[in-house]
């Protein structure tokens, strides 16, 4: 129980520095219509401990309306956060004192052995770990956001991206069952109950889509050819005008750069793609001859550890989100399910900004087909 609360406290102190360090007037800016200011993400963060330790776990009656109504989504709409948020100062200030607070809190729970389902196997702890890691890696994002609206001159590369014809390194997956989700203690519900399902020969690249091979994809204009699209997807591309990956940038020269939370960076060759919406990820397989993997074939295929660069970026699956069967919503009704809903896709993996608290075969994250702020690219399957 000590070194989990030792993992909570480090992420803790994570989101303050991230929010310490950030300048005073980008503070409160939101740089991403789908991403809320980085402040904001610190005061959720500890408004959501808060809420399960003192009310849920001890029956405080603690809940200010004010911060409620500011860091509970769904009820604050993201364009309006920034503006409502305090001082960075004072933010800092009350979200360190209650943090602290928290972990006292906690810390008496087990000590004296309070009798409540979330602390049996630890698993509010785990929750709460879990919790600050994804909204890290999604301050993250934001900070990526803020690079991009701020460049303020065109990167020079001396290394230009060259196109690679793409060529897959092949592993070949037998017929038969394979198991899949999770029953242990940090599970997420939508990991949960684990089961055997059973999946036909199918055969799955060892690594994801890189640079120099979706640059090959630019070039040859498929872009701009509608056979590799979905009739969503070429609607989707055509009303944005896309011509590469959204963290994919232009030089004066042609030669592309990407942008990173620390800003302009070269892109390696053999580094995965990422910057994807699933449209555009679901055309280059279609370009290619091949598909995007069920999120099953994935899970199967890392569990026999026949995957490679599985933390570099998301990949996005061909299936939606769903509920496993014998699926049971927990810690709230409104954590996995308001999502199964047709239109949002599984990725799996995890990018080089994810948490290894939340790195795991059995993880799934979730997006709209035409989301591509997240550091998600792909991986293929042949029949």
């Amino acid at each position: 129980m000590k070194k989990l609360l030792g993992e909570l406290q480090l992420l803790q102190r994570e989101v303050i520095d991230i929010v310490r360090a950030i300048a005073d007037e980008n503070y409160p800016q939101q740089f991403h219509p789908d991403l809320s200011p980085i402040g904001w993400h610190l005061g959720h963060c500890v408004y959501t401990e808060s809420y399960w330790i003192r009310e849920e776990l001890f029956n405080q009656e603690t809940t200010d309306e004010l911060l409620k109504h500011l860091y509970a989504p769904k009820l604050s709409n993201k364009q309006f956060r920034g503006s409502a948020l305090p001082e960075k100062t004072e933010l800092l200030e009350w979200a360190t004192i209650t943090q602290s607070e928290n972990i006292a809190l906690l810390e008496s729970g087990f000590v004296n052995n309070k009798s409540h389902q979330l602390l049996e196997n630890n698993y509010l702890i785990h929750f709460l770990i879990q919790h600050y890691s994804q909204h890290i890696e999604t301050m993250c994002m934001v900070l990526t956001e803020m690079q991009i609206k701020q460049l303020k001159t065109i990167f020079t590369t001396t290394n230009n991206l060259v196109a690679i014809k793409p060529i897959s390194k092949i592993q070949i997956i037998e017929a038969g069952s394979y198991n899949i989700g999770s029953n242990e203690k940090n599970g997420y519900d939508n990991e949960r109950p684990a089961q055997s399902i059973n999946l036909n020969n199918y055969k799955i690249s060892t690594h994801p889509v890189s640079n120099a091979e979706y640059l090959y994809f630019i070039e040859d204009g498929a872009y701009s050819a509608k056979q590799y699209w979905s009739d969503d997807g070429w609607q989707w591309i055509n009303k944005n005008k896309y011509k590469q990956p959204h963290h994919w940038h232009l030089q004066n020269d042609n030669n592309y750069y990407g942008v990173n939370h620390q800003g302009a960076y070269e892109l390696e060759e053999g580094h995965p793609v990422h910057g994807l919406s699933y449209f555009e990820a679901e055309a280059y397989a279609k370009w290619i001859g091949a598909r995007l993997p069920h999120e099953y074939e994935w899970e199967a295929a890392a569990r026999e550890n026949y995957l490679e660069q599985t933390s570099l970026v998301w990949e996005w699956c061909s299936n939606t989100f769903h509920p496993y069967e014998n699926f049971s919503a927990y810690p709230y009704e409104g954590y996995s399910a308001p999502y199964f809903d047709e239109k949002h896709y599984v990725l799996r993996g995890g990018s080089s900004y994810t948490k290894k608290q939340i790195n795991r075969a059995s993880f799934r994250n979730y997006y709209t087909a035409d989301k591509r702020h997240m550091f998600a690219g792909m991986r293929l399957v042949y029949d």
